[in-house]
């Protein structure tokens, strides 16, 4: 039965991060400006502003499975949106706008199926068991974000971008198929009937302050996320000068870097100080970013720290939402993790626009090395502030 629902995890998850690659890089085809890519993906995360806390109240009342698969279809809409488009060319040079309609119909899905797909572990399996499978889940997730820039930009270099979405899309309704297998019980669950239940959620948090310092420290953890997502694939063609396929194979580096980071972390799982290494691995990723503009001449250096900014990426991101796991009880899960994506997505949504405003009138270099100095001063203050994490992860 995990079996299936990895196999699941797995498909919707690379369509997920392929579509978010591949809008991008045609972004960058049919406009001259970073800032409209950083809103193509923030046009993505902008549905969870208004769906994030009614996602985690319907997914603490209702099938999560049933809830997960209609998400699912809504992004694969998203993508058949974006082929039609550019089948009928009402995306083209020029005409970029309606890329945005295509991103808005997958962050509708996207804000409920990133706590769906932690939240349904509740009501899969065991409480005890949760910790080790989210890890092995986050390790998908990052799994699904590396190999994507591989897998879409081998799709690009033999054929069309219309395609390529189609492709996507197809991904999305063959991982709700393997879904719908899926035997699943609904246990433990809210019994309150009204509204989003954000008071409960608040209270909530009040009470966990372990919790509540994991979800403030992602949320620094992923400012990084938007240059990443916006200008990585902007620096490799127009910088390092690589083609659609090297291009995908070089940032599939930082991918296969956090997949094994993620994987590593099982390595950690049984360590009573995995808030030091949370901050130590945060503040070292920081310091590698800054470094990618000054390895330009040498594409194996540039590969490298890649990977190694991956690892440590890799590490963080799936300490974190553990240790969310561990400390959040079944009646709320839902909530508290449409909470975690809220702060997971929209974070690099904002800073994805900022980055793309800054890079239009500095260049993408000097918006990398301040991007991570300025991240560093941030994990410098929450490291001396979080005393819960330092002391009890």
């Amino acid at each position: 039965m995990i079996l299936f629902y990895y196999l699941s995890s797995i498909l919707g998850l690379l369509a997920g991060n392929m579509f978010n690659y591949t809008a991008i890089i045609l972004s960058q085809s049919i406009s001259n400006s970073d800032t409209f890519s950083g809103w193509v993906f923030f046009f993505v995360c902008f549905p969870l502003l208004f769906l994030s806390f009614t996602a985690g109240r319907l997914l603490d009342k209702y099938s999560r499975k049933w809830l997960l698969a209609a998400a699912q279809i809504s992004m694969a809409c998203g993508s058949g949106f974006a082929a039609l488009a550019l089948h009928l060319e009402w995306i083209s040079p020029g005409k970029p706008y309606l890329l945005l309609v295509s991103s808005v119909l997958s962050g509708i899905g996207l804000s409920f199926v990133m706590p769906g797909r932690f939240a349904i572990l509740g009501d899969l399996l065991e409480h005890s068991k949760i910790g080790k499978h989210s890890v092995w889940l986050n390790t998908l997730v990052l799994f699904g974000y590396g190999l994507a820039p591989l897998v879409a930009g081998y799709f690009k270099e033999y054929f069309s971008f219309k395609y390529v979405f189609m492709s996507i899309g197809s991904a999305y309704i063959l991982s709700v198929f393997f879904l719908i297998l899926i035997p699943i019980e609904m246990r433990e669950r809210s019994k309150s009937s009204s509204g989003p239940g954000i008071s409960e959620l608040v209270e909530y948090l009040k009470n966990s302050t372990l919790v509540s310092q994991f979800l403030l420290l992602m949320g620094a953890v992923v400012l990084l996320v938007g240059p990443v997502q916006v200008l990585l694939p902007k620096y490799a063609k127009d910088v390092l000068g690589l083609g659609e396929g090297e291009r995908g194979a070089l940032l599939s580096a930082l991918g296969i870097g956090l997949v094994i980071g993620g994987g590593v972390t099982f390595l950690l799982h049984s360590l009573k100080k995995k808030g030091h290494i949370l901050f130590g691995t945060a503040l070292f990723s920081c310091f590698l970013f800054s470094l990618i503009p000054f390895l330009a001449e040498s594409l194996l250096l540039t590969a490298v720290c890649f990977f190694v900014f991956g690892f440590m990426t890799g590490v963080i991101i799936t300490l974190i939402p553990a240790g969310i796991q561990q400390n959040t009880e079944n009646h709320i899960r839902g909530r508290i993790l449409s909470l975690y994506s809220l702060v997971f997505l929209l974070v690099p949504a904002f800073s994805g626009i900022l980055s793309g405003f800054f890079s239009d009138r500095i260049g993408i270099p000097s918006t990398f090395v301040w991007s991570g100095f300025l991240e560093m001063g941030v994990l410098i203050y929450l490291s001396w502030r979080m005393d819960q994490v330092r002391s009890h992860y």
